[in-house]
């Protein structure tokens, strides 16, 4: 008996956890609570990089950027992992567009290091700078600015 209530327990806490995502204020708080987890690690690899700029280490310089890249997908993939509420889809498809479209251009960028295209990455991270703002817009208006303004 004692084992059939600590299920049941469980299971309504799992339900109550998913319901609370199924909100427009469970999502963006979920979200947010994502993104925040992720800001110390990329502000750490933009420190790596500006130090590594200032004593000329490319290869210090490159570990700090393929680390903040795998990061940067990590985190786009969970958010686009995390069901969003049917009344933020309508708010939500562009930027999650938005995001696959910037991941194209971060993973042509990691295959050019690999391959050590310095070139090919410039043109590839340059691309996706250009999705920053716009996105950094569309997720302040949606409630999340923790994964946009306040983390770039």
């Amino acid at each position: 008996m004692k084992v059939l209530a600590a299920f049941l327990l469980v299971t309504t806490l799992a339900l109550a956890a998913q319901a609370g995502a199924a909100t427009p204020a469970g999502y963006r708080a979920q979200v947010n609570k994502l993104c925040r987890s992720y800001t110390p690690k990329l502000k750490r690899d933009e420190a790596d990089m500006r130090a590594a700029l200032k004593v000329h280490d490319a290869e210090d310089f490159g570990i700090a950027l393929a680390h903040m890249m795998r990061l940067t997908l990590a985190q786009d993939a969970a958010i686009e992992r995390t069901p969003v509420p049917a009344a933020l889809r309508a708010q939500m498809t562009p930027i999650l567009r938005l995001f696959r479209a910037s991941d194209v251009h971060v993973r042509r960028a990691a295959r050019f290091g690999t391959s050590g295209n310095v070139q090919g990455v410039l043109k590839e991270l340059r691309a996706t700078a250009k999705f920053t703002p716009e996105l950094n817009r569309r997720l302040d208006r949606a409630g999340l600015r923790d994964c946009g303004s306040n983390q770039t």
